[in-house]
């Protein structure tokens, strides 16, 4: 087995899976509008994307060209666009999110001169700089961190708190048969804000009332760490997992967090060990593959289906996360023979060898080995709790079942 080290730094060439089928969806605050400032080309990704998803009321382009790059004037151009778009937008948006692409790193805008200029020019409107930037993806902030925080920055301190809780770094709703809500209510906590789901910028505004955010992805940490010190709310890391004690260990930290009392969780990991035993026999030895697209902690959960009696064989991962540092090790010290693969090394076209007799849990993985069977998730949206372990073992219950044609 290749070492993993030389696995996650070799370069070369890459491979990546052409995942047509996969949701896309725009990072955007209610009755705001997205102002993307960029060459022609740089923006035709986002353009297509827009009509793609119906929101293309939603975004505009200011072009620049290369004499505007090389003097510098298209700073004033935004001023002048955002003008523009003013007299045209019905309703007139709350706020305009300047998107500026990966050439102004090159360029070095001084946003908060930019800022500046644009509320006095609008004072009744609200501005924030957004950079999207693709070559920094090697950096320690990710560009999608970077973004996910700006949004999050024209939440006005209100100096108040009520009984809501924010949940930060989806981009989809839990399960509402999840037990996460009842527990909730059982505390007291009847407001769930996330910022997708707000129709009103006002709306989005009650979120800095909320008690405590509870981040669910890695995206989702620097907004909740700069929301902590701006506006006096405190987070809770609590991404999705599969494991029935670590999810007890969540409820219990977040009933501490809450100045609550955990409550008795019997019957949902008898429903939950219930639930994976039934699995696990229907499965029999067939051999399962995770990876990185269907999941935000891929080790964790191989770590747990190993646990649970299911045969491991191998995780497909694009990068290893700070959160799966210690599973990762775990499994590569407990259990060596479980194969790590990078997904985007070219080896990936001819499948690495292994049979598509398999269940893989995530789309890449089952496109490149073309399994025969396949539980389709993504970065374990909708999943959370003792419910979550259940719906993905029905998942792959049903996935045994039924053959997939490539």
């Amino acid at each position: 087995m290749t070492d993993i080290r030389n696995i996650l730094t070799d370069k070369g060439l890459a491979y990546f899976v052409p995942n047509y089928r996969q949701h896309n969806d725009f990072l955007r605050l209610p009755e705001s509008h997205n102002l993307h400032v960029c060459p022609s080309a740089c923006g035709r990704h986002h353009s297509l994307q827009a009509l793609e998803l119906g929101r293309k009321d939603s975004v505009s382009f200011l072009q620049i060209t290369e004499a505007d790059i090389a003097s510098g004037y298209y700073e004033k151009f935004i001023g002048d666009a955002v003008e523009e778009l003013i007299t045209v937008l019905k309703p007139l948006p709350q706020a305009f999110i300047i998107f500026l692409k990966c050439i102004d790193d090159f360029l070095g805008t001084d946003e908060q001169a930019l800022l500046q200029e644009l509320s006095t020019r609008f004072p009744s409107l609200r501005f924030t700089v957004c950079h999207n930037h693709p070559v920094a993806l090697d950096g320690k902030t990710m560009p999608g961190m970077s973004i996910y925080n700006q949004l999050y920055g024209l939440l006005d301190y209100s100096g108040k708190k009520d009984d809501g809780i924010n949940l930060i770094g989806n981009f989809a709703p839990i399960d509402a048969e999840s037990e996460f809500f009842s527990v909730l209510n059982q505390w007291g906590v009847h407001q769930v804000r996330q910022m997708f789901a707000c129709r009103t910028f006002a709306e989005y505004q009650q979120m800095a009332d909320s008690r405590l955010n509870l981040v669910l992805a890695p995206i989702g940490k620097l907004a909740a760490e700069n929301m902590s010190r701006r506006l006096g709310i405190p987070y809770f890391v609590s991404p999705a997992s599969y494991d029935i004690s670590e999810v007890v260990q969540n409820y219990e930290n977040i009933a501490v967090l809450l100045d609550q009392k955990s409550p008795d969780f019997d019957s949902e990991i008898m429903q939950t060990r219930r639930a994976v035993q039934e699995a696990r026999e229907h499965m029999g030895d067939m051999p399962v593959v995770v990876d990185s697209s269907a999941t935000l902690r891929p080790f964790a959960l191989a770590r747990a289906l190993h646990q649970y009696g299911f045969r491991v064989k191998a995780i497909f991962t694009t990068r290893i996360r700070d959160i799966n540092r210690e599973d990762e090790a775990w499994l590569t010290q407990q259990y060596p023979h479980i194969k790590v693969l990078r997904t985007e090394r070219y080896d990936a076209i001819p499948g690495f060898g292994f049979s598509p007799e398999c269940l893989a849990i995530g789309f890449d993985c089952a496109y490149t080995l073309r399994a025969r069977h396949f539980v389709r998730i993504s970065d374990d949206e909708s999943f959370y709790g003792f419910h979550g372990i259940r719906k993905l073992m029905g998942l792959m219950r049903a996935a045994c079942d039924k053959q997939t044609s490539w």
